[in-house]
């Protein structure tokens, strides 16, 4: 069993000193596990307030593995906000360099959102390196749409003059990036309580971070608009799941993504109203799906 308690590490990197966290017997072969650009390590935590914690009961049965998280340069917790930001091939390399301190047997990563971008990205980059990627609401590139929602962002960053109401607007439309129409019409009469439920969203993450968290606009949304990854170079084995109504990571993109892949190995597509967030709000219709691709064959020390 996996526990819901963190080790954490630091590991200095070309690009940053990123912040780790480690779950299970340091022995085991590792699983990384990466989450959104809001996520911490943290993933999960025995108060059950991780940023992944929905995901936790899956890894609570394997025995045989151990995870490890990386906070991001530049995102929320203890990893290094680099001057510059990274790009998403670099923050690739900064996890692999992490790694590379911590363990020889890697042998598989599990990624939602921009940490499925960056298992692509490393999967394409070291392809003898990654036996098994399963990318959750990830693509191999950004959609338009996504794309604008972050440009849009990143002006309320740049033109409010007082800031702090920037990264409350930002986050707001963040989230409304990430959820569907058909949430909203089934969860507010009204837009006046959608639009104070997300300012509340933005609210919350600067009360949580500070205003640290601006970088979130300015050190990793940006970088999402312009990486592309050749799948084409992915040799691992591939699991993808997708959202029917995901603006983030469009069925489109992944139809593209899956038909470019050499090893895709399976995919499971899921309905629901949380659109992207259902790679959080929806674990438990891919949990069967992603125990079994990390299981189908036995996890072994190499």
């Amino acid at each position: 069993m996996v526990q819901p308690v963190a080790r954490s590490f630091y590991a200095d990197t070309p690009f940053a000193r990123l912040k780790g966290y480690r779950y299970g017997d340091p022995d085991k072969p590792v699983v990384v596990v990466q989450g959104g650009i809001s996520a911490s390590g943290l993933i999960w935590k025995a108060d059950e307030s991780g940023w992944w914690q929905s995901l936790h009961p899956l890894f609570a049965e394997l025995n045989d593995v151990q995870v490890i998280s990386f906070d991001y340069p530049g995102g929320i917790g203890g990893s290094e906000c680099p001057s510059v930001p990274l790009t998403v091939q670099q923050h690739s390399e900064a996890i692999r360099h992490a790694l590379k301190q911590e363990t020889d047997n890697l042998q598989a990563w599990v990624g939602g959102s921009f940490g499925g971008v960056l298992g692509l990205q490393y999967a394409a980059d070291h392809p003898t390196e990654l036996p098994r990627l399963s990318a959750i609401g990830a693509a191999h590139k950004p959609s338009v749409h996504s794309a604008l929602l972050r440009y849009f962002q990143q002006a309320l960053i740049q033109r409010c003059d007082d800031k702090q109401s920037g990264i409350i607007l930002a986050r707001a439309l963040a989230m409304l990036s990430y959820r569907t129409a058909e949430e909203f019409e089934q969860r507010f009469n009204h837009a006046d309580d959608a639009f104070e439920y997300l300012l509340y969203q933005g609210e919350k993450l600067l009360k949580q971070n500070g205003n640290g968290c601006r970088s979130l606009f300015t050190h990793l949304t940006p970088i999402l608009n312009h990486y592309s990854i050749d799948p084409t170079r992915v040799q691992a084995k591939v699991q993808l799941v997708d959202f029917n109504n995901d603006a983030i990571a469009p069925p489109s993109l992944v139809n593209e993504l899956e038909n470019l892949l050499p090893n895709s190995f399976g995919r499971v597509t899921i309905e629901t109203p949380f659109g992207h967030d259902g790679f959080i709000k929806n674990v438990e219709q891919y949990q069967s799906a992603l125990t079994h691709f990390l299981t189908e064959s036995e996890l072994e020390s190499v």
